[in-house]
């Protein structure tokens, strides 16, 4: 096998390994925002959250959250809304940090 044959392959295969890890990673985000969907749900946050002008109005409208937080912003909040607005009356995510983080997710896809 020449140099040059051999560096192609290198590159072929880096490539594919790049190509591969980003669609993982794609189908771990798009799994975490449907798990956050279904959290959303279960946990009946619309009891107090509008979404799509449908649900509460206690709380703010989430329908575009994702535009104006990021995923560590909505996961901080989530933990720990008082340390972000302490005169908030929501209370904690009771749940697990996986939980936490696909409901993150989940919020930081509505645009």
């Amino acid at each position: 096998m020449t140099t040059h044959r051999h560096h192609r392959r290198i590159a072929a295969s880096t490539g594919l390994a790049v190509l591969l890890a980003g669609t993982l990673a794609f189908a771990a985000t798009e799994s975490a925002v449907q798990n956050g969907q279904r959290i959303f749900s279960e946990r009946k946050c619309a009891v107090c959250h509008t979404l799509h002008e449908k649900g509460g109005k206690v709380g703010p409208d989430l329908s575009t959250v994702g535009a104006t937080r990021d995923e560590a912003w909505l996961k901080a909040f989530l933990a720990d809304p008082k340390s972000v607005y302490p005169n908030t009356i929501m209370p904690p995510f009771r749940g697990t940090d996986e939980e936490r983080a696909s409901l993150a997710a989940y919020l930081r896809s509505l645009r």
